[in-house]
């Protein structure tokens, strides 16, 4: 792909990708942070993204899609950016996991003045 082609991929991932995450967004911004943070690295990962939908590209009632070369950007967009969304959303519920009695620990007074 070229530059232009794998930034305007981007940002259609991205669009798609912080769509697909509104349902699980709060006050922080969170969620869509955590997209655009996937988002700087989705560039090292377009192997995998085709090999993957390659891979998969028959569904379970035995129709079979495009393969990668032959979708259009738009259809390659949607499929990163579920991907990232996905991402996001799994990485929430690790937080949300690692958050149980966070605030057990609690530092002693004279750690202020540290």
């Amino acid at each position: 792909m070229r530059n232009d082609e794998i930034d305007e991929l981007g940002r259609l991932a991205a669009a798609y990708a912080i769509e697909r995450v509104q349902p699980f967004e709060d006050v922080t911004g969170l969620t869509s942070a955590l997209v655009r943070r996937y988002l700087l690295t989705f560039e090292g990962s377009l192997d995998d993204y085709q090999a993957s939908w390659d891979a998969s590209s028959e569904d379970p009632n035995g129709c079979t899609w495009p393969a990668w070369d032959a979708l259009g950007l738009d259809v390659r967009a949607r499929y990163v950016g579920l991907e990232l969304a996905q991402c996001a959303v799994a990485m929430l519920d690790r937080v949300a996991e690692s958050e149980t009695d966070i605030h057990d620990v609690m530092p002693e007074a004279w750690e202020i003045a540290r």
